[in-house]
């Protein structure tokens, strides 16, 4: 049998009941909710990575109406459990950790309403898991109530990403591993995170997937996104497929998508459109463009900036872009506060420079090229370094760096 996706419309993203309606829609298209969840532990995974509230993260209503649905269908516990980033922990200091991120998304309130249980992934208990089969993560640390759950639910949401382009199921199970294997392979040399997010799915069965696509987000999955009203929820009990039909509504072909295409190639599920099964509305009816990532290191672009480049790869695109956008919007960046930045394996670098400076990454930093203005700027006080792959430190803290900076 071909694998199911279902597409259902809502016909208001603003009324919780049609909402649920739309929910229990697309499920019941795809699985037998009832024979899947009745007396067992099922675990709903949503994308809760930041301290954002939809279309950022999944909507707290849809994660609570799946919860409802698995409790009403007679599961004997429903859990709730989500890991927040890497970037979170350590560099957003407002809420730092998952309870803090359900808290201002409005997620805590939501799944307490519910009556469902909330598993903060960070203070679980890991459990390393071998997978021989893997491309990139042979070895994972997964939360023991990830492993131990009966039924396990994906609970992404509709987002251009703009590492992976987008963030659909598959990349959602990035937070279920520990903080170590989510900085492991990180860089997108060789497809090394793309990869990686498809060696996850070896990790465990996931019964079914369920996304949010009410009110999706375009250009980036962070703070420089747009908001994009869909209306729509789609399920599967097929990560791929589901990613793969979801691309497509979005306007992307499924081999643009690295994970989609990745592990379609592994025989890890169906990315191949012709060969799957659309329920409910056609791809074609609900098509809707999303615009895509911007992460051009781009002199014209930003006034005042000088980049000396070597080869690099779009991690560093992705965080150095984000930061240097934080400059720009904050006045930090022009002509009046000029800015230079070293990227990438075996830049050209200048033999001096009046500009203030910034070594970004590991690649820059590990080439000899730069060992010799790097350590005449050291010796001046005039350096700033960013020892990472990826920068992702340049993404958060770039308006600190330049307002500390003491050139």
């Amino acid at each position: 049998m071909k694998p199911q996706v279902s597409i259902i419309r809502s016909p208001s993203v603003n009324n919780s009941s049609l909402v649920r309606s739309a929910v229990a829609d697309a499920i019941s298209r795809v699985c037998d909710l009832s024979s899947l969840v009745r007396g067992r532990t099922v675990v709903l995974k949503p994308n809760v990575f930041a301290p954002r509230p939809a279309p950022t993260t999944t909507d707290p209503r849809v994660v609570a109406a799946v919860g409802e649905l698995c409790r009403d269908a007679g599961a004997k516990r429903v859990i709730v459990a989500e890991g927040r980033s890497i970037s979170t922990a350590k560099y957003r200091t407002a809420a730092n950790s998952t309870r803090g991120c359900f808290e201002l998304t409005g997620m805590l309130a939501a799944v307490e309403d519910a009556g469902l249980e909330i598993v903060y992934l960070e203070d679980d208990e890991f459990v390393e898991v071998e997978l021989p089969e893997a491309q990139v993560l042979r070895r994972a640390h997964v939360p023991r109530t990830i492993l131990d759950a009966d039924v396990f639910i994906n609970l992404p949401v509709m987002k251009i990403h703009s590492l992976t382009l987008v963030t659909l199921a598959v990349k959602n199970l990035h937070g279920i591993v520990s903080d170590e294997d989510k900085l492991y392979g990180h860089c997108y040399r060789d497809f090394s995170l793309a990869c990686k997010l498809t060696d996850l799915l070896r990790i465990r069965r996931i019964d079914l997937n369920v996304l949010d696509a009410l009110v999706g987000q375009e250009a980036d999955h962070s703070a420089q996104g747009r908001p994009v009203e869909m209306g729509l929820i789609l399920a599967s009990a097929d990560a791929v497929a589901l990613d793969a039909v979801a691309g497509a509504v979005m306007g992307l072909a499924p081999d643009e998508v690295d994970t989609t295409r990745i592990a379609a190639e592994a025989g890890l599920g169906e990315g191949d459109l012709r060969k799957i099964e659309v329920l409910g509305e056609t791809i074609e009816s609900v098509r809707r463009p999303f615009a895509r990532p911007d992460v051009e290191l781009s002199e014209e672009k930003f006034p005042g900036l000088r980049v000396y480049a070597g080869d690099y790869c779009r991690s560093c695109s992705y965080y150095i872009r984000r930061g240097l956008d934080r400059l720009k919007a904050e006045g930090l960046l022009d002509e009046e506060r000029p800015l230079a930045i070293v990227v990438g394996k075996d830049p050209p670098v200048p033999e001096d420079t009046s500009r203030p400076l910034i070594f970004l990454g590991d690649c820059a930093l590990a080439s000899p090229c730069v060992k010799p203005l790097r350590d005449r700027l050291l010796l001046r006080g005039r350096v700033h370094s960013i020892w990472a792959c990826p920068p992702m430190e340049f993404r958060i803290r770039a308006p600190e760096m330049v307002k500390g900076d003491p050139l």
